[in-house]
């Protein structure tokens, strides 16, 4: 499994929604041997020093537990599992500094099948072998491109609406009306594959100019993950942004006798 997640209101507890999301999602969705592999909010608890808001209190912390424990390792569909990750997250325990919601992105490995699942604002983006340019595989959850999916919405003329008013999220299906996107995709040998919590810092192009260079030289793809990291960084007003990449590669065939 590959998840990304952003949670909202990372002034509050934004944190907190998005480490639940990834934990529980694995803690229920992956059926590998391989132990799992956490970055940010999802790694550890945030240090009050550096995300102001952020308190994580004991009682927040055995929510957490009680709600990645809450779930099976059976090899349920990923929108089942954003299912379950919803409901815990709209009845957070009456202590909660704020109400949880999260965005996330995740994709299961079935062979050479990319099957995905999507609420929010993230994206799903896939970089074929000897391509020059990402492929978008899923919709970001913003009024303006989603706000025909529900009544409350649909009469208003997406020209008038702000571009950066989310309205999916887990903690929030019950109520936006939008829903659970899926996504399949069959990968070859070569092909990179991207999931970021919301828009990378710099434009879809100079990422993929980046990643062309990276996979021509046989980069190995942590430093290419830095590579994305380090260009972000230099831009005026860097974000949160989290990304997971994983690349394609052929099954060697054992040696035969």
């Amino acid at each position: 499994m590959l998840v990304v997640s952003g949670g909202t209101g990372g002034h509050g507890t934004g944190w907190l929604g998005a480490r639940l999301t990834v934990r529980g999602l694995l803690a229920r969705g992956s059926t590998s041997a391989a132990e799992a592999r956490f970055v940010g909010a999802a790694d550890g608890v945030p240090d009050l020093a550096r995300w102001a808001g952020g308190v994580a209190r004991a009682a927040d912390i055995e929510y957490e537990k009680h709600a990645a424990d809450s779930g099976d390792r059976a090899a349920r569909e990923l929108a089942s599992l954003f299912a379950d990750i919803d409901r815990e997250l709209a009845g957070p325990p009456k202590h909660s500094p704020a109400s949880l919601m999260a965005g996330c992105t995740a994709t299961r490995l079935d062979g050479a099948r990319v099957l995905g699942a999507h609420v929010g604002i993230g994206r799903a983006l896939l970089f074929r072998a000897g391509a020059d340019h990402f492929e978008n595989l899923v919709v970001e959850h913003y009024m303006h491109l989603v706000g025909d999916r529900t009544p409350q919405f649909r009469d208003i003329d997406p020209a008038q609406i702000p571009l950066n008013i989310m309205v999916n999220g887990l903690g929030a299906l019950a109520t936006s009306g939008v829903g659970i996107d899926r996504f399949a995709v069959e990968l070859g040998a070569g092909d990179l594959l991207l999931l970021c919590s919301q828009r990378l810092d710099i434009p879809d192009e100079e990422a993929a100019r980046i990643a062309r260079t990276a996979l021509d030289d046989g980069v190995p793809l942590h430093e290419l993950a830095r590579a994305i990291e380090r260009r972000a960084a230099m831009t005026p007003s860097p974000s949160d942004v989290a990304f997971a990449i994983a690349l394609a590669r052929p099954i060697e065939a054992p040696p035969s006798r």
